[in-house]
């Protein structure tokens, strides 16, 4: 009995030896999986197989600069082709918002856009109504409304359209605030 136990015993420690081995030899094989993985993976990238999402290719720095400004252009927003207008500053804006401490504005210097220089006699004859106009439009804001490039390229659109209803013949084609300070 006493050898029947000592051949348990040895059974069982070589057990736990082959089991030790074998338990290294998977934490061996799972790391090489995971590494041919990751190098798949960064070469998959490389390739660019991984860049442009849809199955696009991914562009060169090159390429995004020729046509990916029209494309990414919101809607709504003209697209300018050739040389600018001849363009009119009509100086600061400063509004109180609309805001229930009434202790928030926002202060922006405009430049407007035209369609040809004949409309330039037309907006500096009706500048002030084109001022209040503006003002009119950007002190009805709250905070939230003057606040991140999508609420600014809405009222710029809107100011756009303000700013096109006082004139009878020209029009302003853009916008252009030149700053934008909110406190």
């Amino acid at each position: 009995m006493a050898e029947e136990n000592e051949e348990q015993e040895g059974a069982e420690g070589g057990a736990e030896e082959e089991s030790e081995s074998g338990g290294g030899k998977m934490v061996l094989l799972i790391g090489l999986v995971n590494t041919l993985g990751l190098i798949g993976l960064a070469a998959y990238i490389m390739m660019g197989g991984g860049g442009g999402g849809g199955g696009q290719p991914m562009m060169s720095p090159e390429q995004m600069g020729e046509g990916s400004l029209v494309a990414a252009s919101p809607a709504g927003v003209p697209e300018n082709q050739g040389a600018p207008g001849p363009k009119v500053e009509i100086g600061e804006l400063v509004v109180n918002l609309k805001e229930p401490t009434g202790d928030r504005y926002l202060k922006t210097k405009v430049e407007l856009e035209l369609d040809s220089e004949e409309t330039r006699a037309e907006v500096e004859g009706r500048l002030s109504a084109i001022r209040y106009q503006l003002n009119l439009l950007l002190s009805g804001q709250r905070v939230a409304d003057v606040q991140g490039p999508e609420a600014i390229e809405t009222l710029r659109k809107s100011m756009i359209r303000r700013a096109n209803a006082v004139l009878a013949k020209g029009r302003i084609v853009n916008v252009w605030p030149a700053e934008w300070i909110v406190q």
